[in-house]
């Protein structure tokens, strides 16, 4: 007997087909959720921002806080176009008394103070320890170090700010722990430390000089230091002779009474 092809078997062997075929065909392709990107470390965002403010020039006032001798006042920071700095700081020597200005130029390191400067050191010398005001070290010295990834410091962030915390197995850190706040540009908003207070800007950075000027004329003299002069100790006239006491007066001795002579 002969196979009958009918419409419902037509029909069922279709349906059977195409129930094959989508068992055995390709797979599907299914939409996978792209990554988002990873945030910079804060470590990594503060080296990003330091990079900038390494290449920044300007003139800028700063409020200085919290010096335990100086009664702080405003800090003036002045980086040059060719690269030499200057940096004004109020009532530093002498015991607080005397404003001045350190300064690096191509002849060198210099301390300025009564429009006289006196050269501390040469132009790859430092400034000694007794002539030091520090508030410049954020400006010329610490602020390229922070660009080291293996600085012994453990960087935390919040908004602009920086903490860095030394790690607990280094004793000795080439810069001293603190704060350090700067915007997205690289400005340097505020730089605290427990080596000079607090810096916090106090204003719209202005245009750089080209160079910088000393804030008087070189001179051979002696560097102003941190401490007051020793008080002068009460001078003594040798010509001088004290006046004794009413009491201390000795008594004029009798004159001896004079002997009768004998009669002969």
């Amino acid at each position: 007997m002969a196979w009958t092809w009918t419409g419902k078997t037509v029909a069922a062997l279709t349906l059977l087909g195409l129930s094959a075929a989508a068992g055995c065909g390709t797979a599907t392709v299914a939409d996978t959720p792209e990554e988002a990107p990873r945030r910079a470390s804060a470590q990594a965002t503060l080296i990003g921002r330091v990079s900038k403010a390494l290449d920044a020039t300007f003139t800028a006032e700063y409020t200085w806080s919290g010096d335990s001798v100086s009664e702080g006042g405003t800090v003036t920071v002045w980086a040059a176009e060719d690269g030499t700095w200057r940096v004004d700081v109020p009532a530093w020597a002498l015991g607080g008394t005397v404003d001045v200005s350190v300064a690096w130029t191509t002849g060198g390191f210099f301390q300025c103070a009564a429009e006289q400067c006196v050269k501390l050191a040469g132009i790859t010398g430092e400034i000694p320890r007794s002539y030091d005001p520090k508030v410049q070290l954020p400006f010329v010295e610490w602020l390229p170090q922070l660009l080291d990834r293996h600085l012994p410091f453990a960087v935390s962030q919040e908004g602009d700010c920086f903490t860095l915390t030394p790690n607990t197995v280094v004793v000795d850190t080439p810069m001293p722990p603190g704060e350090w706040c700067l915007d997205q540009a690289g400005t340097i908003l505020s730089v605290e430390s427990g080596d000079f207070g607090t810096l916090e800007l106090a204003g719209v950075p202005a245009a750089a000089v080209a160079t910088v000027e000393l804030p008087g004329e070189i001179a051979d003299a002696e560097p102003l230091g941190r401490k007051a002069p020793p008080e002068p100790s009460p001078s003594v006239d040798p010509s001088a002779t004290a006046t004794p006491a009413p009491g201390d007066t000795p008594s004029p001795e009798p004159s001896p009474s004079p002997t009768p002579s004998a009669e002969g």
